[in-house]
């Protein structure tokens, strides 16, 4: 059995691939695993020593630390660190155990679709000394994992990293959990689902704009963390608060829902859209970041420009009005989705990179 440690980010989109990963763990018999969670909390006020109070920092100095304590109970055979950002302190520890880094997406991706996340490079000597701490994890670690070919391309390009230590593994959907109805047909209006913690950032506003010239012939449910939010006068629109990633409230608008939306102006992964298509459901979302990886324009679904509700809107229009069309899409996402995207199969594919670094290892010990 192998001891390992995995230290899981617990923010945004990465809180559902943490509790997928640790269902894995629950029934892999070659792992004993050491599970940390790095629960996200904003700067705290009183933090005002520059860079301290980041959350790079914090992240990073919480798994180290964490880390170290475990090694004082005994050795550890490999560690998995996900997201890069909390391996930025644990470059010595990764030169002396083997290590994996998982990610969705590098810096320099970040900066290219960080403006809606009010995100901006700064000055240079800092974006330098940046590059280097990220650089320095990135070569300290024993391989990578990317969610996405665009992340992929960018440790190549950016960093330097050889593709031969590179895996491309999308993070998963728990295809038990989100699955298609059981009754495929459903009398009414179409339903069209949002879920997008930042209503802004996932384009929320747009979506209104466009859903304008679709009033009275669809229904829009909407879930975020963002209030308040002004609804135009005469949308049927159903505003959910409050609901966690993989709920079974959530899950219950997923299944119940015939179209779903992300129309994001800053995306990196967008890991709804793999459990929309879990569901069953025809995508509309935007060319940012890695999204184009997974839905495909006039497959699986439609890709519009970002804070186009024109371009949103015809594509909504489209998928409204024809039952056959959402039908036809929505069985190509799941096919999708059930061969690249579940998570029993791609958490498995990380385990036994894990159990090989560790089984090489103790080998050569």
């Amino acid at each position: 059995m192998s001891d390992i440690a995995f230290v899981l980010e617990q923010s945004l989109g990465h809180v559902a691939h943490g509790r997928n990963l640790e269902r894995a763990l629950a029934h892999d018999p070659r792992v004993k695993p050491t599970v940390v969670r790095l629960e996200f909390e904003p700067r705290p006020a009183w933090q005002r020593l520059p860079g301290a109070g980041n959350w790079s920092f914090r992240a990073s100095w919480a798994a180290r630390s964490a880390l170290r304590r475990r090694l004082q109970s005994g050795r550890l055979d490999a560690i998995f660190i996900h997201t890069q950002v909390a391996a930025l302190l644990c470059h010595d520890l990764m030169f002396r155990i083997p290590t994996v880094v998982s990610m969705d997406a590098t810096p320099r991706n970040f900066d290219t679709v960080g403006g809606p996340y009010s995100h901006r490079s700064g000055p240079v000597l800092a974006e330098m000394a940046k590059r280097l701490v990220n650089q320095r994890a990135f070569n300290a670690a024993t391989r990578l994992i990317t969610w996405s070919r665009w992340a992929a391309q960018s440790l190549e390009s950016d960093y330097g990293i050889p593709a031969t230590r590179i895996s491309v593994i999308p993070p998963g959907v728990d295809c038990h959990l989100f699955r298609p109805r059981e009754h495929e047909a459903r009398r009414g209006r179409p339903r069209v689902l949002f879920v997008g913690g930042a209503f802004e950032r996932k384009g929320g506003q747009v979506l209104l704009d466009a859903m304008r010239r679709l009033m009275g012939r669809a229904e829009l449910d909407i879930v975020t963390g963002s209030d308040p939010i002004s609804i135009p006068p005469g949308l049927e629109v159903t505003v959910h608060h409050g609901l966690k990633p993989q709920s079974a409230e959530l899950v219950g608008l997923f299944r119940r829902a015939d179209i779903f939306v992300l129309p994001s102006l800053g995306e990196c992964f967008g890991q709804v859209i793999a459990e929309a298509m879990a569901c069953r459901l025809p995508v509309v979302a935007t060319r940012v970041g890695a999204i184009p990886e997974l839905v495909t324009d006039g497959g699986t679904g439609f890709l519009v420009r970002p804070g186009s509700s024109r371009q949103l809107g015809d594509a909504l229009e489209a998928l409204v009005e024809s039952p056959a069309l959402r039908a036809a899409m929505g069985g190509a996402g799941l096919g999708v989705a059930r061969h690249a995207h579940d998570a029993a199969q791609n958490n498995q594919a990380i385990l036994d990179l894990l159990v090989g670094l560790s089984t090489t290892r103790r080998r050569a010990a």
